[in-house]
């Protein structure tokens, strides 16, 4: 019995092995195409976000492009799906940070931050509001254009913003009050 059951055994292997070989390279191949897949569906949503963002502000108040879509972060974003975002934001973290830097520069850091924070996926509203709200009140002489009161930023404000059950005014009478507590020493 022991013979016959150590001759099926390796029968039994060699058709193993002899079907491994393509089971791997199936399987390999299979994920292949997955990842591709999900690289380009990943590269398709980097590029409708990017193209929404323009369109959003094509009407912005901001007549200097001061609010135009930073090309080296959405080329990295595009590049390195899995960490690009994070390092994009790592990036112009220490920018802001860096006290030597001009106040434009600053100011160009912690809003774009914002304006990622706001539409990443998911996005983190909370970290955007709290960006936003810095913006205001640490720099008064930069991005002034995004702040004033208009249609239009009542639309970002509502598309980018709002929590659930939070109105445009509600959330600016936030701001406002939360801006004042971050100007007082």
């Amino acid at each position: 019995m022991t013979t016959k059951f150590a001759a099926f055994c390796a029968a039994c292997t060699f058709m193993l092995t002899g079907c491994m070989p393509g089971t791997i390279a199936t399987t390999v191949g299979t994920g292949y195409v997955y990842e591709q897949k999900q690289d380009q569906k990943y590269k398709h949503d980097v590029e409708r976000a990017v193209h929404q963002y323009q369109q959003d502000h094509a009407n912005s108040p901001c007549q200097h492009g001061e609010d135009r879509v930073m090309e080296p972060a959405i080329k990295i974003i595009k590049e390195h799906r899995l960490t690009g975002m994070n390092e994009v934001i790592e990036r112009l973290g220490t920018i802001y940070q860096d006290q030597t830097l001009a106040d434009n520069v600053r100011a160009g850091a912690l809003y774009n931050i914002a304006v990622l924070e706001s539409r990443r996926k998911p996005a983190n509203k909370a970290e955007a509001r709290d960006h936003y709200k810095q913006l205001y009140a640490e720099f008064p002489n930069e991005y002034r254009c995004i702040f004033e009161e208009s249609q239009w930023r009542d639309e970002m404000i509502k598309k980018q913003l709002l929590l659930p059950g939070e109105s445009v005014d509600s959330f600016l009478e936030d701001a406002r009050r939360d801006a004042e507590r971050r100007r007082m020493p």
